[in-house]
C-alpha cells in the first residue's frame, strides 16, 4: 500500500489543477526571497507632500521579511518595513520636507544585502510665511583682508519679498546689512562678509533672521593672519657673515604666525651677496631664516661687502629692507723664519683677515712638516686682523721646506718657507763687489748665503798684495752676511788682486780689481754769478773702463750735472756748471765734493755777483 502513496499523491494533482496550466515561480513560496524592485507612486511630489513607496520581492516569502529602507536628504521614509508572509509587496509612505528649491533625491530598499532604489523629485513650494532653512558660507577659511560668500536659504518661496537682519562678529563686516533681501519667487540670497586686515586669527559668526523673526541661523568661517601683514620686519639673530664659509642663515621675526605654510620672496641689491629668491614660512611659525652666501674672492668697497636685504609677499613687492655686512674672510697666511743675534732660530706664522674681525674668529693651521709645530687653530680677536704664533725651532740637518695651511670655511690660503740648515765650511761665499779704487778705504759685505751656527763663524781675509791692508771681521751667530773693511793704496793702473777669505776651517780665493781712484777735482779760482765755468774731475792712472764720478754741492745755487763719466783710456773728463747768487749778496766761497765708490775730494770756488 505504502508503494502507492505516490501515484495516489499525483493523482488528486492532476483532478485539482486545470488541464494545461502549472504555479508561477513568483507565486511560489520560498525561504529566501530575493529584493527585486522599489518603485514610487508619483516620482515628482511638491515638497511638502506625501507620495506612496513599494518594495517587491522576486518570491512569495514563508515567514515575514525584513526590508531596511533608506532616503536622502529632505525626504523622510520609516527606516524598515515588513513584507508579510504570503505576500511579495509592501507599500509605506514616503513624505518629503519643504524646499524652495527643485531637488532630486532617492529612495532605497535593501534586503539580503541587495540594494535597490529609485529616484524622487521634489519640487519646489510655495509658503504663506517662509522660515529661513541655513545659512552657509563659503570658503569657511580666508586670508584677513578678503571677503567669503555667504547663503541665506529659505524653507520655500514666496510671493513676497523677505528683509533679512545680517549680524557678525566684531572684525567681519557684512556687505549692506541693513539692505539685504530675498526677493520673491527667490530661494535665497548670497552676500559677501569681509573680515577686516589683521595680525591674528579671527573666529568669526555670520547670523541672520527674518525681519520681526526671532529665530536666527548661522555659520562659522575662520579668517587667518594677513600675510601683507606678517612679514618679516625685524632681525632676530646677528650671525656673523663670512664670504667663502658655507650659507649662513640670518633670522628674521615676523609680528604674527599664519595658519597656512606660505612663501617669503627675496631680493638684494649686491650681486655678490647671494640668497635664494623665495624661502618657504610654515604655517604656525613666527620667524624665517635666510641662508646668504658670499663667494671667496669678494672683495669689500670700504671695511666690508654691504648690501640690502629686501623681503616681500611677492617679487618686488617688497614690505621692509635689512642691512647686511658680510666679512671678506680669511686673507693669507705666512711663514717667516729668522735667526736672532744668538744664533736661536724663530718661525712667525701668522693669518691675516685683511679687515678687523666682527667677532673673535677661529682659523684652522695645519704645518706639512713637524720642524714646525702649529696649534690646530689660530684665533683672530675681535676688532683685529691678523693672529701671529712664534716657535723657537732648531735648525734642521738639511734645508727643509715647510708649508702652512689655513682653513676658514672653504677658504683656504697657503704660504711656504725654506728653514735653512746652518752654515757649513766649504759652503759657497761671495763678495758683493768685486771692484775697489785705490787711494782710500773700501768697504764690502761677505755673504755666506745661510745662518751662522749658535758660536758665529770666524773669518779672516789676507792678500798676496801688499796694496791692501785688513781689518778683522766675523760672522756673529744667526747672520748670513759680515762686513769687511779695508785700506786700499794708490794705485796708477788696473791692478788685480786675491783675496784669501778663511771662514771656519776652509779658505775661499776670491779675486777682484784695484782700480784708480780719485785724485782731484779742479774748479776755476773765481767765478761770477750766472755765468757757466768748467771744472775738471782727475784720476790717478787711466780708467780701464767708463768710471762714473758723483759731484755733490751742499749749495742748492751751484747747478752741475749729478755726475761726471771719465771714459776708459782717459785721466780726467770735464763738466759745465753755474752759480746762481741772489742779488743782495756780494759774493760768496762755494764748495763742490766728488765722489768714486767710498773715496772723497772736494774744492772751493769764490763766486762774484753779476755785475
Amino acid at each position: 500500500m505504502l508503494r502507492r502513496l505516490p501515484l495516489l499523491i499525483a493523482l488528486v494533482i492532476a483532478v485539482l489543477l486545470p488541464l494545461g496550466t502549472t504555479a508561477s515561480p513568483a507565486e511560489a513560496a520560498c525561504s529566501t526571497p530575493k529584493l527585486s524592485k522599489i518603485t514610487v507612486k508619483r516620482s515628482t511630489v511638491t515638497a511638502g507632500q506625501s507620495t506612496t513607496a513599494t518594495v517587491t520581492l522576486s518570491c512569495t516569502p514563508r515567514t515575514r521579511k525584513r526590508v531596511a529602507v533608506k532616503a536622502t536628504s529632505g525626504i523622510v521614509v520609516p527606516s524598515s518595513v515588513y513584507v508579510r508572509s504570503g505576500h511579495r509587496t509592501r507599500s509605506f509612505t514616503v513624505r518629503t520636507r519643504l524646499t524652495a528649491v527643485t531637488t532630486r533625491g532617492s529612495v532605497s530598499a535593501t534586503h539580503n544585502r541587495r540594494t535597490v532604489s529609485t529616484a524622487l523629485t521634489r519640487r519646489y513650494a510655495y509658503c504663506v510665511s517662509p522660515p529661513l532653512s541655513s545659512l552657509t558660507v563659503s570658503p569657511t577659511t580666508i586670508v584677513s583682508g578678503n571677503a567669503t560668500k555667504a547663503v541665506a536659504r529659505l524653507a520655500c518661496r514666496s510671493t513676497k519679498s523677505i528683509r533679512l537682519v545680517v549680524s557678525a562678529t566684531e572684525g567681519a563686516v557684512a556687505h549692506n546689512a541693513g539692505d539685504i533681501w530675498i526677493s520673491r519667487d527667490r530661494p535665497s540670497v548670497t552676500f559677501q562678509v569681509t573680515a577686516r586686515a589683521r595680525t591674528s586669527r579671527l573666529a568669526a559668526t555670520v547670523k541672520a533672521r527674518k525681519a520681526g523673526s526671532t529665530r536666527w541661523v548661522s555659520d562659522t568661517f575662520v579668517a587667518t593672519a594677513n600675510p601683507e601683514m606678517c612679514m618679516p620686519s625685524s632681525r632676530a639673530t646677528s650671525n656673523v657673515i663670512y664670504a667663502g664659509t658655507r650659507p649662513t642663515t640670518v633670522t628674521f621675526k615676523q609680528p604674527c604666525t599664519l595658519d597656512i605654510s606660505r612663501y617669503v620672496y627675496l631680493g638684494t641689491n649686491n650681486p655678490d651677496v647671494k640668497v635664494p629668491s623665495r624661502v618657504l614660512v610654515p604655517a604656525g611659525k613666527a620667524s624665517v631664516g635666510v641662508p646668504v652666501y658670499v663667494a671667496d674672492g669678494t672683495r669689500a668697497g670700504g671695511s666690508l661687502i654691504h648690501s640690502q636685504l629686501s623681503v616681500g609677499y611677492a617679487p618686488g613687492a617688497w614690505a621692509h629692507h635689512f642691512d647686511l655686512a658680510a666679512h671678506p674672510g680669511l686673507e693669507s697666511a705666512d711663514l717667516n723664519a729668522w735667526a736672532d743675534d744668538n744664533g736661536a732660530r724663530t718661525v712667525r706664522s701668522h693669518v691675516d683677515l685683511g679687515f678687523p674681525a666682527i667677532t673673535d674668529t677661529v682659523v684652522r693651521v695645519e704645518s706639512s712638516d713637524p720642524l714646525i709645530p702649529l696649534p690646530p687653530s689660530m684665533t683672530v680677536a675681535k676688532g683685529t686682523t691678523r693672529a701671529d704664533i712664534d716657535r723657537t725651532i732648531t735648525a734642521p740637518e738639511e734645508d727643509t721646506e715647510v708649508r702652512i695651511t689655513a682653513t676658514f670655511g672653504s677658504q683656504r690660503r697657503t704660504d711656504t718657507v725654506l728653514v735653512q740648515r746652518s752654515f757649513r765650511p766649504g759652503d759657497p761665499v761671495s763678495l758683493n763687489r768685486q771692484t775697489f779704487y785705490g787711494g782710500g778705504r773700501a768697504g764690502a759685505s761677505i755673504d755666506i748665503g745661510r745662518p751662522a751656527g749658535p758660536d758665529g763663524v770666524p773669518v779672516t781675509v789676507s792678500s798676496d798684495s801688499s796694496l791692501l791692508t785688513f781689518e778683522p771681521t766675523a760672522f756673529r751667530p744667526g747672520h748670513t752676511v759680515a762686513s769687511l773693511y779695508f785700506d786700499v793704496a794708490e794705485v796708477t793702473e788696473s791692478t788685480p788682486v786675491t783675496l784669501h777669505v778663511t771662514a771656519g776651517t776652509h779658505t775661499y780665493d776670491v779675486p777682484i780689481t784695484l782700480q784708480p781712484g780719485l785724485a782731484a777735482i779742479t774748479l776755476p779760482d773765481s767765478a761770477t754769478s750766472d755765468e757757466p765755468f768748467t771744472g775738471t774731475v782727475t784720476l790717478t792712472g787711466v780708467a780701464t773702463v767708463d768710471t762714473p764720478v758723483r759731484l755733490i754741492s751742499s749749495s742748492s745755487s751751484f747747478q752741475v750735472p749729478s755726475g761726471v763719466i771719465i771714459p776708459a783710456g782717459e785721466t780726467s773728463a770735464t763738466f759745465q756748471g753755474v752759480v746762481h747768487l741772489p742779488s743782495s749778496s756780494s759774493g760768496s766761497v762755494r764748495r763742490l765734493d766728488a765722489y768714486l765708490g767710498r773715496l772723497y775730494t772736494s774744492n772751493d770756488m769764490m763766486v762774484s755777483p753779476a755785475s
